[in-house]
C-alpha cells in the first residue's frame, strides 16, 4: 500500500514537474481568418482580390445611410456602407454589399428589419437558414417578372460583428451568388 501511494505521488511530482498541469492561458489572435479590425472600413471588406473563377470586379461604390435604408430597411445605426459590384461570367451582375452600423445589436435589427419587408410566399419557404464562412445567414428567395415569366431571384444575408453582408445578383442560380458571398471570407 505504502508503495502504491509513493509511486501514486512521484507520478503526480512527475507531472506538475514537466509543465503538463500548467494553467492554459487562451491567446486571442491579433488577425484570424474571418476576423474584421476596428480600422477596416466597409470598402476594405468588399471583396477585390481572389476572386472565385470566372468573376471580375467593375467597380466599388459608397453608399450612404439614406441609400442603405431607401434599399433595405430604415433602422437605427446604419453608418454607411459599399457596393461591390461584379460580373460572372461576362453576363450576370451581381453585388456584394457591406453595410456598417453602430454595433452588433444594430446589425441584427438591420437584419430582421430587411426580412420584415417580404411578404409571405403563397408555396414554400422565403428564408432559409445557411451558414457563410461560420456565420449563420438567410438565404432570401424573392421572384421577378422577366419577360412575362416569374423568375427566382437569391438574396444572402448575414453579420459579423456590427458589419452586415448583402449578397445578390440577376441570376436564378444560388450558387453563383454562395460562392460570391463565400469569397468575402466574413
Amino acid at each position: 500500500m505504502k508503495k502504491m501511494i509513493l509511486v501514486l505521488i512521484l507520478s503526480i511530482l512527475m507531472l506538475s514537474i514537466s509543465g503538463c498541469t500548467d494553467e492554459v492561458v487562451e491567446e486571442t489572435p491579433a488577425s484570424s481568418a474571418g476576423s474584421i479590425t476596428d480600422s477596416e472600413t466597409t470598402a476594405d471588406l468588399v471583396p477585390i482580390d481572389n476572386l472565385p473563377e470566372n468573376y471580375e470586379l467593375l467597380g466599388i461604390r459608397d453608399l450612404s445611410a439614406e441609400t442603405v435604408g431607401s434599399e433595405y430597411a430604415v433602422v437605427e445605426g446604419i453608418v454607411g456602407g459599399s457596393e461591390g459590384l461584379y460580373t460572372n461570367a461576362e453576363s450576370t451582375d451581381v453585388y456584394v454589399d457591406v453595410i456598417e452600423t453602430n454595433s452588433a445589436e444594430n446589425a441584427e435589427e438591420f437584419i430582421n428589419a430587411y426580412k420584415g419587408e417580404f411578404s409571405d410566399l403563397a408555396v414554400g419557404d422565403r428564408f432559409t437558414d445557411v451558414s457563410i464562412n461560420g456565420h449563420s445567414a438567410v438565404q432570401i428567395l424573392d421572384y421577378v417578372i422577366v419577360g412575362m415569366e416569374d423568375a427566382k431571384r437569391y438574396t444572402y444575408i448575414w453579420s459579423n460583428g456590427k458589419f452586415v453582408f448583402v449578397v445578390g445578383g440577376a441570376t436564378e442560380d444560388s450558387e453563383v451568388l454562395l460562392t460570391l458571398a463565400e469569397s468575402t471570407g466574413y
